[in-house]
């Protein structure tokens, strides 16, 4: 009797097992960086410091972002942004031109600045328009999610940011939005049963998200008290920031 139970035990295990690998191969990735190689419908990127390959579809959706005068074409030094399937084929591509590689923080300035200000500062050629490689060079960059959110923002569909849509593209920047307001003022405004500190929630409201909760409740909370004082999510702040 202990056997067969051991055996229905493991069997039970072994099926959840199967159906969790099944899931995740079923949902494919996303693959970003930059381009190393292009051979025919095999592109190679360099993802997370590894070289992986993929499958371009004939029928595949690929969308240049930020190519102006540029010949729209995917080749080494690009970077891009695509949607694989378990089969390692891809049915939907971003592809931007090369752009700065490095960790993107704020200056103290920066943090200070009104939208004008930071938009003419980024405009580095002073055409009055904001490009990707500009906007990737000095306000935001991120290969996964930088292409989608700047095509989503070119509202005219230009190639390029305007100053209204730049001003609103802010909004959705976290070192923007965090700047804005001072520590306290944060605290306060999501101290939501106005006890002085912020619980997991109150925090969750703070963040817009629970991606990473864990990660970031951990490197706010010093104290390891459950809760957030004013002191230590200014602190939090200021390693986002700087």
């Amino acid at each position: 009797m202990k056997t067969n139970l051991t055996f229905i035990i493991v069997a039970i295990y072994l099926n959840f097992a199967a159906v969790g690998v099944a899931a995740q191969k079923k949902s494919g990735e996303i693959l970003h960086g930059v381009v190393e190689s292009v051979g025919g419908n095999k592109i190679t990127v360099n993802y997370r410091r590894k070289s992986r390959s993929f499958t371009l579809n004939n029928q595949a959706t690929i969308n240049y972002v930020g190519f102006l005068k540029e010949k729209k074409e995917i080749k080494p030094g690009c970077v891009i942004r695509a949607g694989v399937d378990s089969n390692g084929r891809c049915n939907q591509l971003w592809v931007t031109l090369p752009i700065p590689d490095e960790n993107l923080k704020p200056s103290e300035k920066m943090l200070t600045m009104t939208p004008a200000e930071l938009y003419q500062m980024a405009d580095s050629n002073g055409d009055g328009e904001l490009s990707y490689v500009e906007y990737a060079t000095a306000i935001y960059r991120s290969p996964k999610h930088g292409p989608v959110g700047f095509n989503k923002s070119d509202k005219d569909k230009s190639g390029t940011l305007n100053l209204k849509e730049f001003s609103a593209k802010l909004e959705d920047i976290k070192w923007w939005k965090i700047s804005r307001k001072t520590p306290a003022e944060w605290h306060a405004e999501y101290d939501a049963d106005s006890n002085g500190v912020l619980n997991k929630q109150e925090f969750i409201a703070f963040l817009g998200s629970t991606a990473h909760i864990d990660t970031f409740l951990k490197r706010a909370d010093k104290d390891r008290s459950g809760d957030i004082s004013v002191v230590e999510l200014s602190g939090f702040i200021d390693s986002i920031l700087r």
